[in-house]
Formats: structure tokens, sequence, C-alpha cells
């Protein structure tokens, strides 16, 4: 196990290996509860679990108030809220101030530099109290029956090999972002949800805090953002989740006030894309490569090298970690077309990802 915490040649630590029950073609029995079988439950017997809601706020006083309207109208709450102001300037400590004064459960604000979101989570996965951990948006809400009914979700499938409970996010305009899960509650693996059915569009849930300690974003890169994906995939392929097919959140697209300012890519920046891309081609593409698409497995490599080549990385170092073969052909066979792309800064449509309406174009 010591081997683990060894940093490998790109100076980051290897991702954990998967674990030793975890099988692919594994067929998962999904287990359908209907609301009628809840409602004959004593609650009385459903076991209680403390949550933790995070929220990182930049320059967010105009909206954080929707998730302190959301929080403090919870029918259940057994729960805390952090919140990691990440240097605003717009004076939403003292909202803060008026919100701890009147909360009916554990608050807590921490005051920093503004170090990224991703920097503060990892932070704030080592002060929760909670089980699980709901990621709350700053500017987004959610419905009040949230803790109450994943409550009762979480006491019928709590399991180790389950790492939490995905549920759907609606558009402000009411509709529901992407698509909607194959069946009304049960467990999964991410996999097969995502990758093999393809279900997309902007989804929500709460992790094992357990979980995300031994899942960190790397902190090696002098940036403000990292993907998500670099922990949600790693938990997904490792454990099963709980899929609910309802409802409890709404998604706020706000302008302006983001953790993230909009500006100049830096090479840095760049730099940790690069490695996020080659992380993906070796960790992710592995286990789910037939469920995609030659156009997408194209893009992919097209886009390492493109990073590659904006961020100065070399090409002898991209092809030393590369690591299956397969990957180092297709990576050769698309070296001399992204060359090409970037020399003449060309602009493929064709190499875009699919978008929702939730995202910026």
């Amino acid at each position: 196990m010591k081997n683990q915490f060894k940093k490998n040649s790109l100076g980051l630590l290897p991702e954990p290996p998967l674990i030793d029950n975890y099988q692919p073609e594994q067929q998962i029995k999904h287990r359908i509860m209907s609301k009628s079988d809840l409602k004959k439950r004593d609650p009385k017997d459903i076991e209680q679990t403390f949550f933790t809601f995070f929220t990182p706020i930049y320059n967010r006083k105009h909206t954080i108030h929707r998730v302190w309207e959301s929080l403090i109208a919870q029918t259940n709450q057994n729960f805390e809220w952090i919140v990691i102001d990440n240097g605003s300037e717009d004076g939403i400590e003292t909202v803060l101030e008026e919100y701890q004064s009147k909360a009916t459960f554990p608050m807590t604000v921490i005051y920093q530099e503004n170090l990224g979101k991703y920097k503060a989570f990892n932070r704030v996965v080592h002060l929760a109290k909670g089980e699980l951990l709901f990621p709350a948006d700053s500017d987004d809400t959610f419905e009040p029956n949230l803790i109450e009914r994943m409550t009762e979700v979480w006491s019928k499938y709590k399991n180790e090999d389950v790492s939490g409970i995905d549920v759907l996010y609606k558009l402000q305009n009411g509709e529901i972002s992407g698509e909607e899960y194959p069946f009304a509650e049960g467990v999964s693996t991410k996999e097969e949800i995502f990758y093999k059915l393809g279900i997309g569009g902007e989804k929500w849930g709460c992790v094992r805090v357990d979980l995300l300690k031994k899942y960190p974003f790397p902190t090696n890169f002098d940036v403000k953002y990292f993907p998500d994906a670099y922990v949600w995939d790693q938990i997904g392929f490792n454990y099963k989740t709980v899929f609910v097919n309802e409802v409890f959140g709404t998604y706020f697209q706000d302008a302006g006030g983001q953790i993230t300012k909009k500006k100049r890519v830096s090479k840095e920046h760049i730099r940790m894309k690069n490695f996020y891309t080659l992380w993906q081609i070796n960790y992710v593409f592995s286990r789910v490569e037939k469920y995609i698409s030659y156009k997408e497995y194209f893009r992919k490599f097209v886009f390492l090298w493109l990073t590659a080549f904006k961020s100065g990385t070399t090409i002898s170092h991209v092809f030393k970690n590369i690591e299956r073969t397969k990957s180092k052909t297709v990576a050769l066979f698309t070296l001399f077309p992204s060359f090409l792309i970037y020399v003449f800064k060309l602009e493929l449509k064709f190499l875009r990802k699919k978008k929702y309406s939730y995202q910026n174009n």
C-alpha cells in the first residue's frame, strides 16, 4: 500500500486501483421502490443520516439567498452548512453573519483568498461532520423535502459499495436538464447510466465524505478551476450509486460573480487541461471506450495534442505517460493533423462535444 502514495512521473499521486469486486460486465438489478412502499414505512424506523451542505462563494451576495431559503425550509434539518468565501468583495460578510444568527442548523463560514472551488472542496471535505456531502452552488435552489427524501433513500440502500445518491436537476425555465434516468429509483453504476445509456445533462447528488477524502482533487496546479469529473469518475468507477428519477434542484445560469473569473487562459491552466485529458485517456477511456464514438475518441486525442503544444509540454512527455499501446497508436495517428490545426488555428465544429442548454455556447 505504500506505493499507492508515491507520485508518478507527472508529479501527481496515482489513481487508486479499482476495488477487487468491481465487474464492468456485471448486470445490476435495479431495486425499484414505489411511493406507496415509502408511505407504509414508519418514520421512526428510518435511520437518520447527518448531511453536510457545502457552498463555495465569490461575490454572490445577490444570489446566496437562494441556498439559505432552501436550507431554512427543509422539513428535516439534520444537516450542517459550511460556506467558504473565496475573497469576495461585495460585502457578503454581513449577509452571512445575519444567516448565522438565524440558522436553525449548524452553520460554519470560512474566509480565505480565492484559491478556486476545487481547493475549497478539498478543505471542506476534511471539515465535514456529515456522512454524505451535498455541493450546493451559491446561486441554485432545492426542494424543501430534499433531506427528508434522501434520508429515506439512504436508509434503504446504504452499503459499503454504494457511494451516494444522484438526482435530477431542472433549469430555471422548468425543463429537466438532459435525460431522465431509465427507472424510478434504484442502484446502478455510472458506467451503465452515463456511458452505456448516454444519460446526460446537469445532475446533482450527495457523496460519502469518507470516499471524498480518498479521492481528492490534485493541488499541483496553480489554477482556480479543475474538472469535477476527476473526482466523480474515480468514485463512480469504483462504487455503485443510487439513482432517483426525481427533481430536487433548480440550476440558475447567472452572469457575473463566479468563483473562477473569465479571463485569458494561462499556460498553467492549459497544462492542467493537458494532464486532465491524459488522465481521461488512461483512466476513463480504458474502461468505457466501447461506449465512446470514434468522433469523441478522435476529439480527445486532438485536444491532448493541442493542449500539449499550447502549454509547452513535449511530445516525448506525452507519449511516455500514455499507458496503453492502443492509445499510443491513436496518439501517433492524430499527432500531425493536430499540429496542423494548432499552426493554422483551425476551428473544427465537428470536434465540439454535445452541449446542453444549461452550458455556455
